[in-house]
């Protein structure tokens, strides 16, 4: 059914994705966009809060658009200290948050010690898996799972090494979805080609959040998400 939202307490939805792969060992991504936060968003933040408690990915990745409105610092701190007590937790600015000030953003994950990878990239171990989680778009040396987290997915286009996994935002679905088709949302995307959920290629799947906020709280059709991937390990025959 089709659903108008005005305000910005709605529920999210968390969209999750599988990927086969050829390692030994699975592992889970918990990929979260465009909060938009402001005064109105302790629902918000408690709600998120208790759906990374129970999902418990391995890691959780930030994509940028944290802030709208000065109220929304209290909330965003509080994410932070929370996810200042997980081990793999990476983020990335959004034009909102140059917008809004970058050094008051970027000195909140300073300050609860969140990996800030803007504009960079870091290289860890999990499970005895190396793993590459950047922002940048040339190459660089391969891990056993590439990971590249932009803000734009227009940024995906100038990406000149492989990624098994690219994440974005900052579209919202375009807020307003009349028809989907081939994971496209409509009208949006007929101005926007990367107005859609997800695209796949040869090893490779890029995905794109709808985000959990909007400065501008009305949404038709066009739930609010965060995605989960779960990278499965090599089947076994």
């Amino acid at each position: 059914m089709k659903k108008l939202e005005i305000g910005y307490n709605h529920t999210f939805e968390i969209r999750t994705e599988n990927i086969q792969s050829e390692l030994p060992k699975g592992f889970s991504i918990l990929f979260i966009s465009d909060l938009h936060l402001s005064c109105f968003s302790q629902k918000l933040i408690h709600k998120l809060i208790c759906e990374i408690e129970v999902i418990n990915p391995d890691i959780i990745l930030l994509g940028g658009d944290y802030i709208d409105f000065d109220g929304g610092l209290i909330y965003l701190n509080s994410l932070l200290a929370y996810l200042s007590t997980k081990r793999y937790v990476f983020a990335i600015a959004g034009n909102h948050d140059y917008f809004f000030g970058i050094s008051k953003v970027k000195s909140l994950f300073m300050k609860n010690n969140i990996k800030w990878i803007e504009n960079g990239y870091h290289i860890f171990s999990i499970k005895s898996i190396n793993l590459l989680v950047s922002n940048l778009h040339e190459k660089l040396l391969s891990a056993d799972f590439n990971i590249q987290m932009v803000h734009n997915p227009k940024d995906f286009k100038r990406t000149q090494q492989h990624f098994h996994l690219q994440l974005a935002g900052h579209l919202h679905g375009c807020q307003i979805v009349w028809w989907k088709k081939d994971h496209g949302l409509y009208p949006g995307k007929l101005f926007y080609p990367w107005n859609l959920l997800k695209k796949e290629g040869l090893h490779n799947l890029k995905l794109i959040s709808k985000g959990l906020g909007d400065t501008l709280p009305i949404r038709f059709n066009c739930l609010k998400d965060i995605i989960l991937v779960n990278v499965l390990a090599k089947e076994t025959k």
